[in-house]
């Protein structure tokens, strides 16, 4: 029997350790995170945020005559728009811009002729009345002018000074003829460029007020093509809408596009934009479809970068063709593009939680029978969910997303 106990002691000692091993290491580890060990497709990938464009559109735009320079209004608010989204045809009411501002120009005009159709009828009677007073001084100038003749007539039977100074006078009643004859042409003429230049005001502004009143009658904005009403972008990245304001810098409203042919544009930070080139498949995940996702690929890669506001960063702008297959995309959905940089087939994957670094080597928590295990693994490059495991791990072990305390 003392034999027996002395054979099965240490096997229970054995036991009792196991037991207190697992009740006071494996335990405290129940409650924690735990991931399995994946094997499948491992991806480098970049992504970025994107917005969806049409490639080829028609665009909804301020009244022509806007562009006049001579109109003089910077900007123009919209006051009224219709839905985005809305089916329309072509004539169809899209928005309306605010008149007030047209209407105070066309006021001011208004005043402006009726001060020169005054000035043009006061310049005509005044020409009319300064002329006539020039005729009549050359009338008197050629009576005094045949009277002066006449003494001089008379003065054959005069002495010599006499005749000298009938001369005079004759000479001198000549030149005053002539004098009031060229007072009477400038005059003339002076009068006839202050009329033209009272009709010329007076041409500019009957044109302005008619480029005014078109102005006014476009103000009602209709659709130049049938298709879908999508909002456009202002100069800031904003979209068009009731409230804001258009100008000849800025004239888009809407656009109408082509759905045919879908983009996503997005921008690439600089530092990730060399790893991105044409044809490149990408992955495309569409907010209004969750759950889907969209093959792609890289269009165009932009030679120039662009500052990212807010962000103190430079971007390049990227288009992506988008398969939609029987999916409506529409223009202005937010999209998450995936730009697939590298792909390798069955290779071992754990998140990146799961990766810890300890004295410079990296590391993972294994979770076994026996409790939890510190495992070091060798990695081959990461992704923003997972870390490509490359020695160290078998599929479908077991390893913590967070520490243990013991």
């Amino acid at each position: 029997m003392k034999q027996r106990l002395l054979i099965l002691l240490p096997l229970i000692f054995v036991v009792l350790a196991f037991a207190g091993y697992r009740f006071f290491l494996a335990d405290d580890t129940e409650e924690l995170e735990i991931a399995e060990v994946e094997k499948g497709r491992f991806e480098l990938y970049v992504v970025s945020m994107g917005e969806l464009e049409a490639h080829e559109s028609t665009d909804i735009m301020i009244p022509d005559v806007m562009q006049d320079r001579t109109v003089r209004i910077r900007r123009i608010e919209i006051n009224d728009m219709v839905r985005e989204g809305t089916e329309v045809e072509k004539g169809d009411y899209v928005a309306t811009l605010d008149p007030s501002e047209v209407e105070e120009r066309i006021q001011s005009t208004q005043e402006t002729l009726d001060m020169l159709y005054n000035n043009l009828e006061n310049a005509r009677m005044d020409s009319s009345l300064n002329l006539s007073e020039a005729r009549d001084a050359i009338r008197r100038s050629k009576e005094n002018v045949l009277d002066k003749e006449i003494k001089v007539e008379q003065s054959r039977y005069e002495s010599g000074a006499v005749q000298r100074q009938a001369r005079i006078e004759l000479e001198r009643a000549r030149r005053a003829l002539e004098r009031n004859k060229r007072n009477l042409r400038q005059l003339r003429r002076k009068n006839e460029m202050n009329i033209e230049r009272i009709e010329e005001n007076i041409r500019q502004e009957e044109k302005h007020m008619k480029v005014l009143r078109q102005l006014k009658k476009d103000l009602h904005i209709t659709a130049p093509a049938p298709g879908v009403v999508v909002y456009a972008r202002g100069r800031d990245g904003e979209k068009v809408q009731v409230g804001s304001r258009v100008s000849r810098w800025n004239p888009r409203i809407a656009i109408l596009p082509d759905l045919s042919t879908i983009l996503s544009v997005t921008h690439v930070k600089e530092i990730d934009v060399t790893k991105i080139e044409e044809g490149m498949p990408v992955k495309i995940k569409v907010d209004a479809f969750p759950g889907q996702e969209f093959d792609g690929e890289v269009r165009s890669v932009a030679n120039i970068g662009q500052e990212m506001p807010g962000q103190f960063l430079n971007a390049f702008k990227v288009e992506i063709e988008v398969e939609s297959g029987e999916f409506d995309l529409l223009p202005g959905m937010t999209s998450t593009n995936r730009f697939i940089i590298h792909s390798v087939e069955d290779q071992l994957m754990v998140p990146r939680e799961a990766v810890f670094v300890e004295d410079g080597q990296e590391v993972v928590y294994k979770k076994t029978r026996l409790g939890t295990v510190v495992q070091k693994v060798e990695t081959g490059g990461e992704n923003e969910e997972s870390i490509r495991i490359l020695d160290g791990l078998q599929e479908g072990d077991k390893v913590l997303l967070t520490p243990p305390d013991q």
